[in-house]
């Protein structure tokens, strides 16, 4: 299941920096015993959002699988952030479900894992540089903010 974060991580960060690929139907490939399937839109190409875009990781000897799909944007505090959803099966260290917003330029991101009840696990965001991360009982740790 660690191979599958990897590939998520990269492939978010692909779509996220608008590197999906100029492939604007489905690629299908092979990583560690891992099968991966991104799918594009037909119109996805150049755009930042690029809504309906899906990557899929499976592990076809232990039935693990990871699924991700770009489902629209989100205002936030004034900023449109792109949102893609992530769904795990199995249910890894409690978390069944992510939401992964992000602005076009970057300096907006906002993490959060959901239980299988769809009980918020953790939120993690990061703005202008400062990230905070709040757990499931509601404990907050700031990094990189300056108390004044």
């Amino acid at each position: 299941m660690n191979k599958m974060w990897l590939i998520l991580l990269i492939a978010i960060t692909m779509v996220a920096a608008g590197c999906a690929g100029n492939d604007t139907e489905t690629t299908t490939y092979t990583d560690d015993d891992v099968e991966v399937t991104l799918t594009t839109p037909e119109d996805a190409e150049g755009q930042w959002c690029p809504v309906g875009t899906t990557w899929d990781a499976v592990n076809p000897q232990t039935g693990e699988s990871m699924s991700m799909e770009i489902v629209g944007t989100e205002v936030i505090d004034g900023v449109t952030l792109c949102k893609a959803v992530v769904e795990i099966d199995p249910v890894v260290e409690d978390i069944a479900k992510m939401e992964y917003l992000w602005s076009e330029e970057g300096d907006m991101v906002i993490w959060t894992s959901y239980d299988a009840s769809g009980n918020v696990k953790s939120k993690m965001t990061i703005i202008d540089g400062a990230m905070t991360i709040t757990d499931e009982n509601g404990e907050v740790m700031n990094f990189g903010i300056t108390e004044q």
